[in-house]
C-alpha cells in the first residue's frame, strides 16, 4: 500500500491522518485502539515515531542546540564525572524561557550530588563557572527521579529571572507532571519523547497543531524517525 507518510505502511494514509488527528488530541493508545479498531501495538508504533519527530523539531527550535537537546559536561570541581555501566538513574531536565517559548535539555554526566548540594545551597560555584557550564540559562531543574522541579533563581543571581519566566516554567512543570500521572509513569527509555512532546504542546498550544504536525511530516515523513 502506497502511503507517503510511511514507506511500507499497512495503513492507508486516511488512516494515518486519522491517528495523527487522535495524537493531537493527546488521546491514549487504547482510546484510539477502541475508537479505530487499530490495534494498540500498532497505535504505539505510530506514537513512538510521531513522538520522535515532534523531539527533533523542538531540538531544532532550541535556542543552544546542545548536542540535540541533551546537555554533556563536566562536574564543576573539575573531576570526571562518573559514567556507569548500565542505564543513568537520575534523570535532570534542564529547563528555561526565551522568547516567549519553554525549552528543555537533557542533562548527562553531571554528578548527581553536587547538583543536589548545589540546588540546596550546600555548595557554591561563581557565576562564570556556572556559565561555563551552561547551568547559568535555567529557571528551573527538574529531577525525574524524585519528581521534582527545583528552582534556581536563588543560586544563580543573574541574569534575573523575571516573574512571568517563573509563572510559566510552573505552568509547564503541572503539565509535565499530570502527563506522568496520565501514563502512569514512564520509563527512561519514553521519558525525553515526553518530556519534548510536552514542550511542543506547551509552545503551540495556541495554534492547530494537528496542522503543524502534518506539515512537519510532508517535509519529513515518518520512516525518517527510524534513523538514528
Amino acid at each position: 500500500m502506497k502511503n507517503k507518510f510511511l514507506k511500507g505502511a499497512h495503513l492507508s494514509e486516511r488512516k494515518v491522518r486519522e491517528l495523527v488527528r487522535f495524537y493531537c488530541e493527546d488521546l491514549t493508545a487504547t482510546q484510539i485502539a477502541n475508537i479505530t479498531g487499530i490495534s494498540r501495538i500498532t497505535v504505539n508504533a505510530y506514537f513512538k515515531m510521531l513522538r520522535t519527530h515532534v523531539a527533533r523539531f523542538c531540538e531544532h527550535k532550541n535556542p543552544f542546540h546542545y548536542n540535540n537537546g541533551t546537555i554533556a559536561f563536566l562536574p564543576l570541581d573539575g573531576s570526571l564525572a562518573k559514567q556507569p555501566d548500565k542505564e543513568v538513574k537520575k534523570a535532570f531536565y534542564g529547563i528555561f524561557r526565551q522568547d516567549n517559548a519553554i525549552y528543555t535539555d537533557k542533562m548527562m554526566g553531571i554528578e548527581a550530588e553536587w547538583l543536589y548540594d548545589w540546588l540546596k545551597g550546600k555548595t557554591e560555584a561563581d557565576y562564570e563557572l556556572l556559565k561555563q557550564h551552561r547551568l547559568h540559562i535555567y529557571n528551573g531543574i527538574a529531577d525525574f527521579n524524585n519528581v521534582k522541579l527545583y528552582r534556581i533563581a536563588e543560586a544563580v543571581p543573574v541574569p534575573v529571572r523575571s516573574k512571568l519566566q517563573n509563572d510559566e516554567v510552573d505552568v509547564f512543570w503541572a503539565l509535565l507532571k499530570s502527563r506522568l500521572v496520565k501514563f502512569r509513569g514512564l520509563n527512561s527509555s519514553t521519558l525525553y519523547l515526553h518530556v519534548k512532546e510536552t514542550e511542543f504542546r506547551y509552545n503551540y498550544r495556541d495554534e492547530d497543531i494537528y496542522e503543524l504536525l502534518m506539515d512537519i511530516l510532508h517535509k519529513q515523513p515518518l520512516h525518517y524517525s527510524k534513523v538514528s
